[in-house]
């Protein structure tokens, strides 16, 4: 915890002002006490509140077979190919705003991002926005998103499900 270092580095400073004052001028000087006090106490709430934007978090994790609604399923392999995706925080602020990696193995003809909050991307026209979007959750909880595949070699679709939960 970053409370621990600021309240050391305090009290060598009151023993080193005890030393170079004499200990008794001190209890003198209560208006310089007064200004020290509240500088600390301002680096202490200026450091919690940037720990607890940093505490913002993503997980995701493969969401079990059956869960949910329509219950997960998967098919992750076809013709060679195989179908996998991960995701990361987009953003140091707003822990909503998530980027989605295709890891995707195989020539791709169609993809299909199905969010979780009943919003989707789609397209035949393969571009780096489409393999790793970046999507903006409506709110911070639990997701299960989806990602379905066409590739070449194989006629049917490869899909798979994962679940997301987002925290502040």
């Amino acid at each position: 915890m970053l409370i621990y270092p600021v309240i050391f580095v305090y009290r060598c400073f009151l023993i080193k002002l005890r030393k170079k004052t004499g200990g008794n001028k001190m209890k003198n000087n209560r208006k310089f006490m007064w200004k020290i006090t509240l500088s600390i106490f301002t680096i202490l709430m200026m450091l919690t509140l940037l720990s607890s934007a940093a505490s913002a978090s993503l997980t995701i994790y493969k969401t079990p077979l059956g869960a949910g609604t329509p219950p997960a399923t998967q098919r992750l392999t076809g013709g060679g190919n195989s179908i996998d995706y991960t995701a990361v925080a987009a953003s140091s602020t707003d822990p909503r705003m998530v980027q989605f990696k295709d890891l995707s193995k195989g020539t791709e003809t169609y993809i299909r991002w199905d969010f979780g909050d009943g919003t989707s991307l789609s397209g035949t026209k393969i571009t780096p926005q489409l393999k790793n979007p970046v999507h903006k959750y409506p709110k911070t909880g639990y997701y299960i998103s989806g990602l379905t595949i066409r590739c070449t070699g194989y006629n049917g679709l490869l899909w798979v499900h994962k679940t997301l939960i987002i925290k502040a």
